[in-house]
């Protein structure tokens, strides 16, 4: 008898600390920043530094965007490649409308294939650049990055 009791207490406290560890791993999911950083951390050709100093929502603003862009530009595909992480290769340009980001700007919103190169011709939309990131943050806040990574 006193053994069938014990073995009832010893399930119910397995099955609450299976239920525990549940919802601490359901918890556990990545928010856009560190789904920023392991995508920017998978693409290989970018140059380490530049991942390391710009691939972060928190850091990489419309203040400091122009040194990320003159910086790590000539580091082969850098830009693209962290560029891909950062808007997950999706059209954000409904969002951008919503954010206020001027006409001439939305390529930069678009992120198909490619993102334009022009930097001086648009460098009036620095000034859109945090509206824009905040599309691309908003949108890695519920979808996996490019990696598929959650």
């Amino acid at each position: 008898m006193v053994v069938k009791k014990l073995i009832e207490v010893m399930r119910i406290i397995l099955s609450l600390t299976i239920f525990i560890l549940l919802i601490i791993i359901g918890e556990g999911k990545r928010d856009a920043n560190q789904k920023l950083k392991a995508c920017c951390a998978r693409q290989k050709n970018a140059d380490k530094d530049c991942k390391r100093k710009f691939c972060d929502f928190n850091i990489l603003t419309k203040d400091n965007v122009m040194t990320f862009l003159n910086t790590c530009n000539p580091k082969g595909t850098t830009v693209q490649d962290m560029w891909d992480c950062a808007s997950s290769r999706v059209d954000h340009t409904d969002c951008c409308k919503k954010n206020n980001v001027v006409e001439e700007c939305l390529p930069y919103c678009k992120s198909g294939n490619s993102t334009p190169t022009e930097y001086f011709k648009h460098l009036f939309c620095m000034q859109a650049f945090n509206g824009i990131k905040n599309c691309f943050r908003n949108y890695l806040e519920t979808h996996p990055n490019i990696f598929g990574d959650k």
